[in-house]
């Protein structure tokens, strides 16, 4: 039988509070389909927005020209003469984001404004998917059994102490592993690299905030450099592993840009079971020999946001 949520998908698209509260689920967009972005990894155009939910552009634009206000609060926003030359630049050149030479503007979509664009596009299977996906998750109903005769209600509560027995006693066989990476999984929060760190500290694996970053870019490859628009380093994932790391987005207006966005790297409960496999599995092996040549230091902040700049 189909769930509720399945047949009410519609309802995000008409209750703005319903889209409201389920807006921050955007890892829902890569468990539905891939999203592509513009190499910064948090941008996505028109063009792509289109193309993940397999509609005409045109159907896109009608959508933001209907909910407008909303999206740019989801940080939907339009750029124009310098403010695009200046956000091109890192690119290479507004050629390189898919613009004509004649282009004097380009629509931008953070990916909280593309989840919005699937809570309320109705002509999309791929926004049909989310919406439900979005609903089952924020669905919290129990299915009860009522008994239809003395007999039966026995036999109810027998079946139902059996599965409490198993379930007990399944408790009781994992309790070493649950003690193990309780403080691990921190009740499946998505957690900042710094949290992280501490956490693995409590289980005997100590290092650094800075350690962590360098293996998650230079030695594993999970990680990518990006730049905000004021220039700020960012780290974003690659799409292999969103299931290890997440990123939260937010407006951080300074001096410099006041409608900046920033985003910041998080890790997934997943993600730190993972890191954790790996540390171990690394102070497990023996080290490697020592070679007499020069070993290059890992780049600084202001190296890598150097090499952007010249767009290495």
């Amino acid at each position: 039988m189909a769930s509720i949520a399945s047949t009410n998908e519609l309802a995000l698209t008409e209750s703005r509070s319903m889209r409201d509260q389920t807006i921050e689920r955007t890892d829902v967009l890569d468990k539905v389909k891939t999203l592509i972005t513009l190499p910064n990894g948090f941008h996505v155009t028109t063009d792509m927005v289109a193309n993940y939910f397999e509609v005409p552009v045109e159907t896109i634009k009608s959508v933001v020209e209907d909910h407008r206000t909303e999206l740019e609060e989801r940080g939907y926003r339009v750029l124009k003469g310098a403010e695009l030359t200046e956000f091109a630049s890192p690119f290479g050149g507004p050629a390189n984001l898919g613009l004509s030479p004649m282009a004097r503007s380009l629509a931008l979509f953070t990916r909280k404004a593309v989840l919005n664009v699937g809570q309320l596009l109705t002509k999309s299977k791929v926004s049909k998917a989310i919406r439900t996906y979005l609903l089952d998750v924020e669905e919290q109903q129990t299915t009860f059994q009522i008994p239809r005769s003395f007999a039966e209600a026995l036999e109810l509560a027998a079946a139902q102490a059996r599965e409490l027995e198993q379930a007990t006693a399944a408790l009781e066989a994992a309790a070493p592993k649950i003690e193990v990476y309780d403080r691990l999984i921190d009740n499946g929060i998505d957690r900042t690299l710094r949290d992280t760190v501490k956490i693995l500290k409590q289980q005997g694996r100590g290092i650094t905030e800075t350690e962590l970053r360098n293996k998650l870019v230079h030695e594993w490859g999970w990680v990518f450099v990006t730049q905000a628009e004021c220039g700020a380093v960012q780290y974003s994932p690659y799409a292999s592993k969103t299931d290890y790391l997440s990123l939260s987005e937010g407006l951080n207006p300074h001096r410099n840009c006041e409608d900046c966005w920033h985003t910041t790297l998080k890790v997934t409960p997943r993600g730190r079971e993972a890191i954790l496999r790996k540390l171990n599995r690394q102070k497990a092996e023996p080290a490697a020999p020592v070679s007499f040549r020069t070993i290059a230091s890992e780049p600084t902040e202001a190296e890598i946001f150097s090499m952007i700049r010249r767009g290495a």
